[in-house]
């Protein structure tokens, strides 16, 4: 996963937030004293919504991208995630709680920057939607966390140089009761471009050696033994996997017994008595699948609809499912504070993908009682 996109910033409804909190407005800004056209000792919400429509100085985007990140966090799920980091950090941004999620987002970022960061660490892992799943040899836990984050990122940095002649990394991780949460930094290959710089009555343009990071995340079980990986590279998931294993849980095999990789049972969609049920308030389709039938000429079938049973049934296709190969799923849940539904994707035999940030504990609840996701 290369960076996270922002959520779309809303100025007027965030800088709104800050009325009778202007010196969490002005600490921030004065972290870029100098390098701002913007007085921060006279600075008041209206003057900071000009300046981000007309302002000027060199640290202006370096200042844009700070508030950019603030903002992503300004959600109940970022809330959470300040507050976790903060705590982690023995920092205590409000003394009575009552902070508005924007002010104390920004004086977290003013006060104290690897509470933030570590916050941020929690959001992207959150938005990570494509992973792939193994299970371990056993339940097994990591040792010594803190040791052992520090060996693996020696390693990773070790792969790396070898495989794209770069050593930047970086791992950072919490954790979250069962499970403890790797996030990867390192080095997408070097490439150049030309950058605006300067300011925008002083432009100036310049070839810049750009040398962008790309975050990877695990997610370890140690009540299950099971990984979950994200990785924008296949052959760098199976980089992270083994190290990780190696590191952490002292044996680089660890995840690559037989049946290791076997985790989603898709086969399961052709039985007679699959089921999908679900809560009383949520609601379930199958939206999409794929499958192959094994006669000649091996013909292959993508079926789409509001609802997929429901068509292979009319299309007497159900019945032939369970001689074929089904390649790939799509089940949406509809939740009450998501009526458009959740997408959730499967394939192979270990690759899912839907968007974590809510509903996770529930779509893998289901995933588990329909029989799709092997316990």
């Amino acid at each position: 996963m290369g960076k996270p996109k922002h959520r779309t910033f809303n100025a007027e409804r965030f800088l709104d937030k800050f009325q009778g909190y202007e010196p969490i407005l002005r600490s921030f800004v004065e972290l870029w004293n100098g390098h701002l056209e913007l007085d921060s000792a006279s600075l008041d919400v209206p003057l900071f919504k000009e300046f981000l429509v007309s302002g000027d100085g060199y640290s202006k985007d370096d200042l844009l991208e700070s508030l950019y990140m603030a903002y992503d966090l300004c959600t109940e799920r970022g809330h959470e995630d300040i507050v976790a980091a903060c705590q982690e950090c023995n920092y205590s941004p409000e003394g009575n709680g009552e902070l508005p999620v924007e002010c104390l987002s920004l004086k977290v970022r003013t006060e104290n920057e690897e509470a933030f960061n570590l916050a941020y660490d929690r959001y992207t892992l959150w938005r990570a939607e494509r992973f792939t799943i193994f299970r371990g040899k056993t339940a097994a836990a990591i040792a010594d966390v803190d040791t052992a984050s520090g060996v693996f990122q020696s390693k990773l940095a070790e792969i790396f140089k070898n495989h794209k002649n770069s050593d930047r990394v970086l791992v950072r991780y919490y954790q979250e009761g069962a499970y403890t949460n790797f996030i990867i930094y390192h080095e997408k290959r070097v490439k150049a471009e030309l950058i605006f710089k300067g300011t925008t009555a002083s432009p100036k343009v310049s070839p810049t050696i750009l040398r962008p990071a790309q975050q990877d995340f695990i997610s370890y079980n140690n009540e299950t033994g099971q990984i979950e990986i994200e990785a924008a590279v296949e052959k760098e998931e199976t980089a992270l996997r083994k190290a990780f294993a190696e590191c952490c849980l002292k044996d680089e095999d660890f995840f690559d017994s037989p049946g290791s990789a076997d985790r989603l049972n898709l086969a399961r969609i052709a039985e007679e008595d699959f089921d999908m049920p679900v809560d009383e308030d949520h609601s379930v389709i199958l939206a999409e699948i794929h499958f192959n039938l094994p006669q000649a000429p091996f013909p292959s079938f993508i079926v789409r609809s509001r609802n997929v049973m429901e068509t292979l049934e009319k299309t007497y296709l159900r019945k032939r499912l369970g001689g074929g190969t089904i390649r790939r799923a799509v089940f949406k849940i509809m939740f009450p504070d998501d009526l458009r539904g959740k997408r959730i994707e499967l394939s192979g035999t270990n690759k899912i993908k839907f968007k974590r940030a809510t509903h996770a504990e529930d779509v893998f609840r289901y995933l588990k009682n329909w029989g799709i996701v092997v316990d």
